[in-house]
């Protein structure tokens, strides 16, 4: 009977794949599995209207600082994909597209991705042919409406913002041949008006003061009762987090043509530092607009949607004159602050009565994830970090386990087929595979068991969920599609078991 169940879900997915349905797989623009960073490319914020409803965006080709990736130092750029509205696709040659003045070699389309959401749309321009040596392209697109009066024509009408944006402001995914990188850029800052012509002036004055403007990333402690494993910012974040300022203010003040000269940067525990100079407090105010969208990216660049290795810390990013983050900054030509405090909501996991907090007993799962080759070329190995913590009540029945028993994963029970094995490797001795164990049906349970390892063994030992290519782990982990797995480590008792997060970095 089951056999047949599933015969009949294969075929009706079969069905709608061959009728074009949209399988709602990817909730959010690209709609695809792809990397978004790091990247060396990039359409700067400033769209110029030139007339005629002709948009162009300026294409920045820039390897980051020390980036070796290959979406970074090696990758070409094939297409663009825009985020659009489904009413502006309609019947007819509505869109045209050149680059640096030369129509595209194939022309611009509108494409429903197959694994978005019913309605999602893209407009499409492909076969670019660019690359690293494109730095500075002039990338234009013109909107028209077909012979029925149809179409959209201009950015408000065409683009879908992205959250918390105002209409205008596109979401543009930038593909490589491979379709493996597809940086984000959100072009849509209008430019300003021309100046107008200076008056007959009197000799001119001594130059105004400069402007110097600071980037300040913090970390601080705001529950340590959710901080079992410190968090410090490492080299080469500090110095990625640096990099990716400095060439996001350097692009968006070439594109208004303001002089912005760096400035002192530093990397201090969980305090970085990045400082500018503008000519005046006149010309960097002109970035005050731009800086007031781009803080929430940086934000969400260091918290990554708040990943579980911060949980109970608020990350704070602050602009504004040299001083102290923490106390508050002077003011400057440019002011901003934008705030996220992570704490992770826990879900109800396990099925059993135990003691779920974190500290309970000496074992833990580290927040960072790691993965490995699978057994096979389809195959994939996902593994938790086994580490030993000091209990919260060491005197505690759960404070003095001695020995963990297993482990239990918060896993989607629909994708029992994609896990084909579970690795197991303590600190001391021979590491094995063992069978997939499940809970009952909707238990939503994977076991790693039995483990019986004691304190020496678990601490620095590993468990791995090998999974086949096809499911990647955040469609496997529950809740679905949010990059974190939660797992339990269970005592002898089976009364102790304290839950935590993780997830790949």
């Amino acid at each position: 009977m089951r056999c047949s169940i599933l015969v009949s879900v294969l075929f009706a997915a079969a069905i709608a794949a061959a009728q074009g349905a949209q399988s709602g797989l990817y909730t959010s623009f690209p709609y695809c599995q792809c990397k978004k960073s790091p990247s060396a490319y990039k359409l700067g914020d400033v769209v110029v209207a030139k007339g005629n409803n002709q948009y162009c965006f300026k294409l920045s080709a820039k390897v980051p600082a020390g980036c070796t990736d290959y979406c970074c130092s090696k990758a070409d750029l094939k297409k663009i994909e825009f985020n659009v509205y489904e009413a502006c696709d309609v019947f007819g040659e509505v869109v045209k597209a050149t680059i640096n003045g030369v129509p595209t070699k194939v022309g611009v389309s509108f494409h429903e991705p197959t694994d978005g959401p019913v309605g999602s749309t893209t407009l499409v321009l492909t076969q670019l042919g660019l690359g690293l040596a494109s730095d500075g392209a002039e990338i234009c697109i013109t909107l028209s409406m077909n012979k029925n009066g149809k179409g959209c024509t201009t950015l408000e009408e065409l683009c879908i913002p992205p959250p918390g944006l105002p209409k205008g402001v596109c979401s543009a995914a930038l593909f490589d041949s491979q379709n493996d990188c597809c940086p984000i850029s959100t072009p849509g800052i209008p430019s300003p008006p021309p100046p107008s012509p200076p008056p007959p002036s009197p000799p001119p004055p001594s130059p105004p003061p400069p402007c110097q403007v600071c980037v300040y990333i913090s970390l601080t402690v705001s529950d340590a009762s959710r901080v079992l494993f410190p968090y410090s910012i490492s080299n080469d974040e500090c110095q990625g987090y640096i990099a990716t300022i400095q060439d996001d203010v350097a692009t968006q003040a070439s594109d208004l043509g303001v002089t912005v000269t760096p400035g002192s940067t530093s990397c201090a525990g969980n305090l970085v530092m990045v400082c500018a100079t503008f000519f005046s407090n006149e010309e960097g105010a002109k970035l005050q607009s731009f800086v007031d969208t781009q803080i929430n990216f940086w934000l969400d660049m260091v918290t990554q949607g708040c990943r579980p290795a911060l949980a109970g810390y608020t990350v704070v990013v602050s602009v504004g004159g040299m001083g102290d983050a923490v106390a508050g900054l002077p003011q400057s030509c440019i002011n901003a602050q934008a705030s996220a405090a992570c704490a992770l909501q826990t879900p109800d996991f396990p099925k059993c009565q135990c003691v779920t907090t974190p500290g309970a007993t000496p074992f833990a799962i580290a927040p960072a994830m790691s993965s490995m080759a699978g057994r096979t070329k389809d195959t994939t190995a996902y593994c938790f970090s086994i580490t030993l913590v000091t209990p919260n009540s060491a005197t505690s029945p759960c404070g003095r386990s001695t020995s963990l028993l297993k482990a239990e994963f918060y896993a989607d029970d629909k994708k029992r087929r994609a896990i084909t094995g579970v690795y197991v490797q303590p600190k001391t001795g021979t590491g094995k595979w063992l069978s997939a164990t499940w809970g009952a049906v909707d238990e939503q349970t994977v076991k790693a068991t039995p483990l019986n390892w004691s304190k020496d063994q678990a601490n620095g030992g590993k468990i791995c969920l090998e999974l086949k290519n096809d499911t990647p782990l955040s469609d496997f982990c529950l809740p679905a599609n949010d990059g974190v797995c939660w797992g339990n480590v269970f005592d002898d008792t089976k009364n102790c078991c304290p839950l935590f997060a993780a997830a790949q970095p």
